[in-house]
């Protein structure tokens, strides 16, 4: 489910930093990098905590923009990459075996963690069988810090090949708002089109972001 922000036209869902677990984040940070560094725990919690804000995106963001706030600190990098791979694998292990809806708040975890802070917009796939359980997560389209484009095609064969009856789309926006591009709305048109001529059912595109999330379904789009 997303909230939105009056002074934003961008969505926000739950898993956007809680200000009011700050003393919890803090804690957990420096717990994290206390298995590597405890000398320097305290420390670069606080740098991390003053940079990001949260727990969760301190985790998240790409090694690049945290690393330089840990002096470099491989053996600290490592732990966070090690950590986020856990999660995002603990994520994902949630959502097998159970019908997954475009608003289930552990759906917008495990997607705001695999692409939230990536450099460069991605189009997921989530495939889906008929009792709406996941049989496919695939990376189907790479592009730019400013767009990103899939084949409608390339996407239908990967259903016929999986007996996917559902899809839901999936694209990240590196600059942090999710509010849908143009673009965004004439590629997800052609794939409903597309899809509809195999009897497969769109069930939404998410936008996700480090500010928020954007539903097509929700937004009218769909």
């Amino acid at each position: 489910m997303e909230l939105v922000r009056p002074d934003d036209p961008c969505d926000r869902d739950l898993a956007a930093p809680d200000e009011n677990d700050a003393p919890g984040c803090r804690r957990a940070l420096e717990d994290l990098i206390g298995l590597t560094r405890p000398d320097r725990a305290q420390e670069l919690s606080e740098r991390l905590f003053a940079r990001f804000g949260s727990f969760g995106e301190a985790v998240s963001a790409r090694s690049a923009e945290r690393i330089e706030l840990l002096d470099d600190s491989i053996e600290v990098e490592r732990t966070f990459i090690c950590f986020r791979r856990a999660m995002t694998q603990m994520l994902r292990g949630q959502l097998v075996q159970r019908p997954i809806l475009s608003n289930d708040q552990m759906l917008l975890d495990y997607l705001r963690s695999r692409m939230a802070f990536e450099p460069i917009e991605q189009l997921r796939v989530l495939f889906l069988n008929a009792g709406n359980e996941l049989i496919g997560d695939e990376v189907l389209g790479v592009g730019s810090v400013s767009g990103v484009y899939a084949s409608p095609r390339e996407i239908l064969k990967r259903c016929l090949d999986l007996g996917a009856t559902a899809i839901l789309l999936v694209h990240n926006h590196p600059s942090g708002c999710s509010k849908p591009s143009h673009a965004d709305r004439e590629l997800t048109e052609k794939i409903a089109r597309a899809a509809s001529c195999l009897n497969v059912v769109v069930h939404d595109h998410l936008i996700v972001a480090r500010n928020g999330t954007t539903s097509f379904r929700k937004a009218g789009y769909l």
